[in-house]
């Protein structure tokens, strides 16, 4: 009979042999322009680029860069030769959205929050040791990439990261830390270890976490986690406002409240 260990051997063959590395490099060369996007802020790309940071050699990002160019998911400038991701790829978060329970019981609830002191409203969801963002209803006057769902901020120096990773299991906690890159993004950032792991023992305890200037300058974050019916949080309700308009006094009186009642109302429901 074989050993425990041997049936897992035999498992883990087995699931690399339906691996399709040929689609994975694919998928390397979509996600090269948010790589080149998030490091230098390129918009398009030359072949050179795309090989360099899709870490293929230039036959083969050529091939899959080409295919991808036929099925209408880039498109290329006549003049400068250079890359960019088509329209066609919007077709896919649409997907996304019209099968996620998830967000579609949280919408209406996120709106409805949003419309009491007429801020900005994001839902966010634990992606590795990012918070990505899934929906944003945006109020305040800000940049035009802060409007867009679908972005990515490290969940280590946000308030919705933070009260995620407060409701999920220790080894999980640390192996998200351990991972990343804790850099900061402001001056205000929080980077050491040992303060992280403090910001979210008190999420826990507290329910919800306002992060001061972590992500932004000037803004002042407020989150709660949405939690399944095991108690771990599946995604989390984060409300930024910003200074001088807002004090972090006023945020814990007014908007703390809110984002934790919000939180619930969709916690209640999955």
């Amino acid at each position: 009979m074989p050993s425990r260990s041997d049936k897992l051997q035999n498992a883990a063959t087995e699931h690399r042999s339906l691996y399709v590395a040929s689609l994975e490099k694919g998928f390397r060369v979509l996600q090269a322009f948010r790589t080149a996007q998030r490091q230098l802020g390129l918009k398009e790309l030359s072949l050179t680029d795309i090989a360099k940071f899709a870490e293929l050699d230039m036959s083969a990002a050529q091939r899959f860069t080409n295919t991808l160019l036929e099925l209408g998911y880039l498109t290329k400038d006549a003049n400068t030769r250079r890359y960019r991701p088509a329209a066609a790829l919007a077709d896919f978060y649409y997907t996304f959205m019209m099968s996620n329970q998830l967000t579609e019981t949280a919408m209406p609830r996120l709106i409805s929050a949003s419309k009491i002191y007429n801020t900005t409203v994001n839902f966010g969801e634990l992606v590795g040791t990012d918070l990505l963002y899934t929906i944003r209803l945006p109020h305040e006057k800000t940049s035009y990439r802060l409007t867009l769902p679908g972005r990515r901020m490290p969940a280590f120096c946000t308030a919705g990261g933070i009260t995620i990773l407060a409701h999920r299991p220790k080894h999980e906690v640390e192996a998200v830390l351990q991972a990343s890159t804790l850099d900061p993004i402001t001056p205000h950032t929080i980077t050491s270890l040992r303060s992280i792991r403090k910001r979210i023992l008190d999420a826990r305890r507290n329910g919800y976490d306002i992060g001061v200037e972590q992500a932004h300058m000037h803004e002042i974050s407020t989150a709660a986690a949405v939690l399944n019916s095991d108690g771990m949080a599946i995604a989390a309700v984060q409300i930024p406002v910003y200074m001088p308009n807002w004090t972090v006094e006023e945020a814990k009186k007014k908007i703390m409240p809110l984002v934790i009642e919000t939180a619930r109302s969709i916690s209640g429901l999955i």
